[in-house]
């Protein structure tokens, strides 16, 4: 018999569910991003970790992407998890009302404040949206005016926007690149926004939810597509 070791490197090797993280179902991507986290040493309970993964696939295998016809506009989600010793950036890039990106991933170094998590997970998603509008606008689909980004620290909004002194005893360890967002903001190509915590679709990306938290987020991320005859459940954690 398999040990659990064994299941749980096969079940990570297999890339079939790593695939559908990235690439299908973004709801999927921050359990799958922890279980990542945790492959040079698996355990039994990780392995069933595994297991509710696939199964709250199996239950939902009628969600998909579902793009809008004559809807262009580009923006972002942002959001990230202090929690952690390093924290979690999460962000999702919309357009066509659909999502088209979106990663779960650990950040390269320890933040010393949420507002330093947040300007770091901000920057990793301006760097996105530059990236789409120049492949849009190349493909005939130029993006009108500046890109909004979405997220719910205002601080962070703050340092985004200007260089304030009052911040600056905070804020003088942040790396330079953490800065990118700052320069799009400045060319105006890029404009950042408030939005409250309960409406940031990028908080998913971060952390656990609840039952009750976590379909609106997924709801607006994916759509059914097929298989009426599918249940819509939620693994309870």
């Amino acid at each position: 018999m398999k040990t659990a070791s064994t299941l749980l490197r096969t079940f990570a090797k297999s890339g079939r569910v790593l695939y559908c993280s990235t690439v299908t179902r973004p709801d999927i991507a921050y359990p799958i991003a922890m279980l990542c986290r945790c492959m040079s040493r698996p355990t039994p309970a990780l392995l069933g970790e595994a297991h509710c993964v696939l199964a709250y696939l199996h239950h939902t295998r009628d969600l998909g992407l579902c793009y809008k016809s004559g809807h262009r506009e580009l923006h972002a989600f942002t959001d990230s998890d202090w929690a952690t010793r390093r924290s979690t950036s999460g962000n999702t890039i919309q357009w066509q009302g659909c999502t088209i990106e979106w990663a779960s991933t650990q950040q390269p170094s320890v933040a010393l404040s949420s507002c330093k998590a947040e300007i770091m997970a901000a920057s990793e998603a301006a760097k996105s949206t530059s990236y789409y509008r120049q492949l849009f606008e190349k493909l005939g689909f130029a993006t009108p005016g500046p890109t909004t980004i979405y997220m719910d620290n205002k601080a962070a909004i703050d340092l985004a926007y200007n260089y304030n002194p009052e911040h600056h005893r905070r804020t003088k360890h942040i790396t330079r690149r953490h800065f990118f967002i700052r320069e799009l903001v400045e060319d105006q190509s890029n404009t950042v926004s408030y939005i409250p915590s309960a409406d940031n679709i990028a908080d998913f990306f971060t952390k656990i939810l609840s039952n009750k938290d976590f379909p609106p987020p997924r709801h607006y991320h994916e759509h059914r597509v097929g298989r009426p005859d599918s249940r819509d459940t939620t693994i309870a954690t």
